[in-house]
Parts: structure tokens; C-alpha cells; sequence
């Protein structure tokens, strides 16, 4: 079962994060991570289900993080056309 809107996660850094928003691109499955605590945290991540288990990578590519707040962005946009 994928991670979905509104879930809390734990990433490998041992910090837990609330998921804002996800979406499917491409075949690319994105998640939108705010941190649960302080000072705020934004983390943008893919996701896939191995073997019934999430995995969860975030991006730390610079051009593939903007990418994905590209789509984020782009898809906010479009829902408030709507």
C-alpha cells in the first residue's frame, strides 16, 4: 500500500514527516514531505511497493527536485482552475 495524503512517515534519518501531497508522473510515483517539527523541513520523494513493503528514496538531486516541485506546482495550479 502506497504512502498516502496526510500519513506520517519516518525517513532513514529518523525524523517523522507528514505526507502534503502525492502524484503519479510518468510511471513515477512523488510524494511531498513537510516535517513534523521544527525548524520546517520540505522533502520531496519517490515511492514505490517491493515486495509489499513502500520504499521510500528521497531526492537529492538538484535538478530532479526541481522537477518535482515543477509537478507540484503544476498540479496545485490546475486543481485551482478547477
Amino acid at each position: 500500500m502506497k504512502i498516502e495524503q496526510g500519513e506520517i512517515i519516518t525517513l532513514d534519518n529518523n525524523k517523522e514527516y507528514i505526507c502534503f501531497s502525492t502524484l503519479s508522473e510518468e510511471g513515477q510515483d512523488y510524494v511531498y514531505l513537510m516535517s513534523n517539527f521544527k525548524p520546517l523541513e520540505i522533502r520531496f520523494a519517490t515511492q514505490k511497493v517491493v515486495d509489499g513493503e513502500v520504499q521510500v528514496t528521497v531526492i537529492n538531486n538538484k535538478n530532479e527536485k526541481q522537477k518535482a516541485l515543477s509537478l507540484f506546482q503544476s498540479r496545485h495550479q490546475q486543481r485551482g482552475t478547477n
